[in-house]
């Protein structure tokens, strides 16, 4: 071996060794965080409010130090803007074509699959005071896309768009009470209950 492909290797191997004590530190990184996380959803279903938390309780709930907490965060309240974000980072990863009614009707099945999913969590946070703009964000864009697909279709009625604001309205509001314990429905009750009516206002403007 030359003195080039010498240095070259010993180059590669310096480059690979830092890549994979990198790749290491980012995954205990994250999953510190994780448990970060999990224990804020928690102690906040548990107290009702972030006010009602400290530092030190959620440090001792995810088994790591004060020191550790905030090498990661600032305060309690970037753990609750982290811990949102990171689901309405799940819930908008999926991209969806809409070509018809039965692709709304997909969608929505899609949307009520990823609530079912993640319900534990979502139970957790939404027994709390804290705002959860997650669930605004899921009405805000299944509007934005019905709306889409009602112009397409030649639905340019003010009556239908006032019909489907308050459908979707009146459903995540009812998804708000169902995570909190206030309805006797499930998550498909209501899924069903908005494919049918999505269905039928469509059938009634359709020219």
């Amino acid at each position: 071996m030359s003195k080039i492909e010498h240095y070259i290797d010993i180059m590669y191997k310096e480059w690979y060794n830092y890549t994979m004590v990198k790749k290491s530190y980012r995954k205990a990184t994250e999953r510190t965080r994780r448990q970060i996380r999990k224990a804020f959803a928690g102690l906040l279903a548990a107290r009702g409010s972030v006010k009602n938390i400290t530092v030190t309780e959620l440090a001792e709930r995810a088994e790591i130090t004060r020191g550790t907490f905030y090498n990661y965060y600032n305060n309690l309240y970037e753990v609750g803007a982290e811990l949102q974000a990171e689901i309405e980072k799940e819930l908008f990863a999926e991209r969806y074509e809409f070509n018809s009614i039965d692709d709304v009707e997909h969608y929505v099945d899609q949307i009520f699959a990823f609530l079912k999913q993640q319900e534990g969590v979502y139970r957790q946070l939404l027994s709390s005071d804290a705002p959860m703009a997650f669930l605004s964000q899921l009405e805000s864009g299944m509007t934005q896309r019905v709306f889409a697909i009602m112009h397409e279709k030649g639905i340019n009625d003010k009556n239908a768009e006032f019909e489907l604001l308050i459908l979707a309205s009146g459903t995540f509001a009812i998804v708000r009470k169902y995570y909190r314990n206030e309805v006797a429905v499930t998550l498909d009750d209501i899924r069903d209950y908005l494919s049918v009516k999505l269905r039928n206002m469509f059938e009634r403007y359709i020219k």
